[in-house]
């Protein structure tokens, strides 16, 4: 049979093939990845487990779930984020991965129990956790392994690895919204990506000569920030488009949402005939 190459997604479908591979690998350190990985490290013999689990991200992190670091998915937040410029924004969500693309604190410690379990007896799981990776390349070696070659992102190093069955919980490709948009094309305005531009209501920026109005959901990653596609966030985007399309406010909002002040208020312009001196003293001139 042809080696075994699924998403995450199709996992279930095919576990108990999954479970006879010798050397199984598995590219993600999402929660799906981290669940995968658990799931056959419990129901594999110790000492000849198999595994290896391959990470982009420099860690096996956990996902950022206190408090305050969830206020990134509030109103103020995304209205602070619509705010910066583009630059700043697209420098800002890849580094943001940690507060939607980790792993839950009680997985991580469970995988930590379990390898931990198996050394109790002197030995050592064969399995391997590799952060900073990426698959450059994939390829089959005859009709039963895939080999894969890897880029170790700090080291600069490359390596291949050969396995007998992978699982990619890498997530999902965002669908592209000009398909559906596409008579719309000429009219849409876009920024120094070619992305749609998005104002601070989730309604695109067409062309003046549109008389009428078009407003999206989880299509506006790279104009709101992280809390886009977000559930939490879904009234919240829901009552600002009504308000919006209404021009009336059938869903009055909240003015402050967050505990945290995302960015500093602007200083207050000096006074005409001061000039600023050392130590920010104001003096009169002459």
């Amino acid at each position: 049979p042809a080696v075994p190459v699924i998403h995450s997604a199709d996992y279930l479908d095919h576990r108990d093939r999954l479970l006879t591979a010798d050397r199984l690998t598995i590219i993600g350190a999402g929660q799906s990845g981290a669940e995968i990985f658990l799931d056959q490290l419990r129901a594999r013999p110790a000492g000849r487990e198999g595994l290896h689990w391959l990470a982009r991200t420099p860690a096996f992190a956990p996902m950022e779930y206190s408090k305050i670091g969830l206020e990134h998915f509030t109103p103020d937040y995304t209205r602070y984020f619509h705010s910066l410029p583009e630059r700043v924004r697209d420098a800002l969500v890849p580094g943001q991965w940690q507060l939607h693309k980790a792993i839950d604190h009680d997985t991580l410690a469970a995988i930590h129990d379990e390898l931990y379990r198996r050394t109790l007896d002197g030995g050592w799981p064969d399995a391997t956790l590799t952060p900073g990776v990426c698959v450059r390349t994939a390829g089959r070696v005859g009709a039963t392994k895939i080999e894969l070659h890897l880029d170790h992102t700090q080291q600069g190093t490359r390596s291949r690895l050969t396995a007998d069955a992978v699982i990619l919980a890498t997530g999902y490709r965002e669908a592209r919204m000009d398909t559906l948009l596409a008579a719309l094309d000429p009219y849409v305005r876009r920024d120094s990506a070619e992305r749609p531009r998005i104002d601070v209501n989730h309604r695109l920026i067409l062309d003046p000569s549109v008389t009428g109005s078009v407003y999206v959901q989880n299509a506006e990653t790279h104009t709101h920030g992280v809390g886009a596609p977000d559930l939490g966030l879904a009234a919240w985007r829901s009552a600002t488009i009504l308000n919006s399309l209404t021009d009336t406010t059938p869903y009055p909002l909240p003015t402050r949402t967050a505990f945290t002040t995302f960015g500093l208020p602007q200083a207050p312009a000096a006074r005409t005939g001061t000039v600023p001196r050392q130590g920010s003293t104001l003096v009169p001139r002459g």
